[in-house]
């Protein structure tokens, strides 16, 4: 029998670790033609949904539905992590603040944040912020793929639904009726 040579058995298994921890951590998606994912959940999954949203008592269920949803160990928000309280507070509340205008701005939409399960967040997304913690519900419905930065879900009343992935600045919270529409046409047919 021929013995691999130490160094042979050493390249493999970096090389397999390398590949494992990269098929484990969240994925980036910065092109904009795969950035989007759209979908309908059933009639049972909308009902389903209305029920889990409904325990959130900071809102109000309305027709749409806009959600941010933030992974467990992702690090898009790291190299603000180096930065002082008062910037930290400062992002935190700039960010809180757009959500809060863009919801006043919009009376029939419900915006929830909500995050996975999980002690490792970033120093900007793990206090001041009116974020919920899933129970694990919005993962299995919506959210199967973790991403770098997290994924925003719109969710109409008829159960389509467009994932915005790796979307750190809320970016789904400026899409309007005709965008949504739009984006929902061309990642339908996909």
């Amino acid at each position: 029998m021929k013995r691999i040579p130490k160094i042979k058995t050493q390249l493999f298994t970096s090389l397999f670790l390398s590949i494992f921890l990269y098929a484990c951590s969240p994925k980036l998606y910065v092109d904009e033609n795969k950035r989007y994912q759209a979908g309908t959940l059933t009639d049972a999954q909308v009902d389903s949904l209305h029920l889990f949203l409904k325990e959130n008592q900071r809102l109000a269920l309305k027709d749409t539905i806009i959600i941010k949803y933030d992974f467990n160990k992702d690090a898009c928000w790291k190299d603000l992590s180096y930065q002082n309280a008062e910037f930290l507070n400062n992002v935190r509340w700039t960010f809180q603040k757009n959500i809060l205008e863009k919801a006043e701005a919009r009376p029939k939409v419900a915006i929830y944040q909500y995050r996975e399960i999980g002690e490792s967040f970033s120093q900007v997304k793990s206090k001041g912020l009116e974020i919920e913690t899933d129970s694990g519900f919005l993962r299995k419905l919506l959210f199967k793929e973790a991403t770098s930065c997290g994924t925003s879900a719109i969710i109409l009343p008829n159960g389509k639904f467009l994932l915005v992935k790796s979307d750190p600045q809320f970016s789904a919270l400026i899409l309007n009726a005709k965008d949504i529409e739009k984006k929902l046409q061309e990642n339908l047919v996909k």
